[in-house]
């Protein structure tokens, strides 16, 4: 099949929000570049008890992504981080946005409510961009298709606690301040990132508990299981529907981009991969489950043949 490639939008806050960061400094980066850096979008994981599917290694959060991708790249960056939600993190912020725009992040998505379906986002995991703060207002540019708009320190206090959101570490976390520490040739990227993605397999692999978590093609081939017989809920339909198969299309096609020059076979196991996420998308939408479960089975053998293909790689 010839390589169509796609333009257009995708959930990818903090990789865009990273972006907006390193053009605050001169430096132009494309999201697509710095999601595929992060390594989130590797990997499969579902938790053994009523856990939902995510198509990400579970061992590795998306702000400590954002780390690696710059140091990727060859950036240094400052990040905050508070102990407990009694603290009050904005008399930092201020005198950090003094000197540098700042993504914040997790925020919990319920409390943006310059966003008109905040009422519905309880719990939805989300990045931005913060880049001044004045009394007890803080301007924001929002990836999810806000720029230049503000919220109260109260409610993004509430929003920036991200107490659904069950990957937060600490509180109030945010990333500021990059500078340029190495110039890098492309081999030397490719070569860490390579690196990078071996490790988050292995530490994976190596870190997680099988009584809790079911990783990599098993946790697919459990998901596509139950979605054979039928038993999905309407809220794990709209997980899929609404942010997992979307944006694990979006995701493949950047690796594939990524791989295109450097390996050919890697790059094709993500084309792929692309290709099932988006009809696994679309029998989803229309619950045809029997033609989602084969799509997911197939999504877990891509999956496990990715996995041992890179870490082959020299």
């Amino acid at each position: 099949m010839k390589n169509i490639p796609y333009i257009g939008n995708g959930a990818y806050c903090y990789a865009n929000s990273t972006s907006m960061l390193l053009s605050s400094i001169g430096e132009n980066v494309s999201p697509s570049i710095i999601e595929v850096l992060t390594g989130v979008g590797l990997g499969a994981s579902l938790k053994r008890k009523g856990g939902f599917l995510y198509f990400n290694n579970q061992t590795l959060l998306p702000d400590l992504g954002i780390t690696k991708a710059l140091e990727i790249l060859g950036f240094d960056s400052k990040m905050e981080v508070f102990d407990s939600s009694d603290q009050d993190p904005f008399k930092k912020l201020k005198k950090d946005l003094k000197k540098s725009v700042a993504v914040l992040g997790p925020l919990d998505m319920v409390y943006l409510a310059y966003n008109p379906r905040h009422k519905y986002l309880r719990g939805a995991d989300h990045f931005v961009l913060a880049y001044r703060m004045e009394d007890d207002i803080v301007y924001l540019h929002d990836p999810a298709g806000f720029p230049h708009v503000f919220i109260s320190t109260n409610d993004l206090k509430e929003a920036w606690k991200a107490e659904r959101v069950s990957y937060r570490k600490g509180y109030y976390r945010y990333i500021t301040n990059p500078k340029r520490k190495e110039k890098l040739t492309q081999d030397e990227i490719y070569k860490r990132t390579i690196d990078f993605f071996k490790s988050i397999y292995q530490d994976g692999e190596r870190n997680s508990n099988p009584d809790i978590w079911l990783i990599g093609q098993d946790a697919i081939a459990q998901t596509a299981e139950r979605v054979e017989s039928e038993n999905i809920s309407e809220d794990e339909l709209g997980h899929f529907i609404y942010f997992a198969l979307p944006l694990g299309a979006k995701r493949a096609l950047d690796f594939a981009s990524f791989f295109d020059q450097r390996h050919a076979e890697l790059a094709s196991i993500k084309r792929q991969q692309a290709e099932r996420f988006g009809h696994a998308h679309t029998y989803a939408l229309s619950k045809k489950w029997s033609s989602l479960s084969k799509a997911l089975k197939k999504l877990g053998k891509l999956e496990q043949e990715f996995r041992d293909t890179l870490l082959e790689v020299s």
